[in-house]
């Protein structure tokens, strides 16, 4: 490695420990948000008759929609906090990691709505779990660039989801309905997020100026 490129890899060192700084400033809201924005499409789910299989996915697709929304302007108000642009190698490098994943989730929730949405239990046993498993992935891969947290959370998820698919022929009739799927996933992504979330803004309070 000549000068010029050790160089480089040190300032592309540097500016990643920066970003994350910015990183786990926005992590804690974030978390939040996708936490209580869980937990309301939960109760919204059970409370209203969205048992349709159709109304589940829009649910919880427009559900997403909002907390990557959320997600992105806050990182842009820190990242302008700090004079930085939004789009850093850094920021490149993290959508990277996650994007494969992304693509994957995407194409299997279209085989979902494409085969099989008519069946409550079809969907209760396989798509929160899969959902789980692509979310865990995806926090993995961009916990190598973020707050070791994040990667154990992403492992929390896995595992929850390994769990589910391997017990989810045998779950009782109740839990096995599409009203039972929005109940899991309040309980993981909406439960499991805002935990996570409090986690984070604790440990920000305890933490020395």
């Amino acid at each position: 490695m000549n000068e010029a490129a050790a160089r480089e890899h040190l300032q592309t060192i540097r500016t990643l420990m920066e970003r994350t700084a910015i990183y786990r400033r926005a992590l804690a809201p974030m978390m939040l948000a996708a936490g209580v924005l869980g937990v309301v499409a939960a109760a919204v789910g059970w409370s209203v008759p969205l048992d349709g299989a159709w109304g589940f996915f829009a649910l919880w697709i427009g559900t997403a929609v909002v907390v990557v929304g959320i997600s992105s302007a806050l990182i842009r108000r820190e990242a302008i906090g700090a004079a930085e642009p939004f789009w850093t190698p850094p920021t490149r490098r993290v959508a990277q990691a996650v994007l494969p994943v992304v693509v994957a989730g995407g194409a299997v929730t279209v085989l979902f709505l494409r085969s099989g949405s008519g069946d409550g239990r079809w969907i209760a046993i396989t798509v929160p779990p899969v959902w789980m498993l692509c979310h865990g992935l995806g926090l993995h891969a961009a916990g190598f660039f973020m707050p070791r947290g994040i990667r154990w959370l992403g492992w929390a998820f896995v595992l929850l989801g390994g769990i589910l698919v391997l017990t989810g022929p045998a779950l009782p009739t109740d839990l096995a309905s599409i009203r039972g799927a929005h109940l899991v996933m309040g309980a993981t992504f909406g439960l499991g997020h805002l935990a996570y979330g409090l986690y984070l803004r604790a440990t920000e309070k305890g933490s020395p100026a």
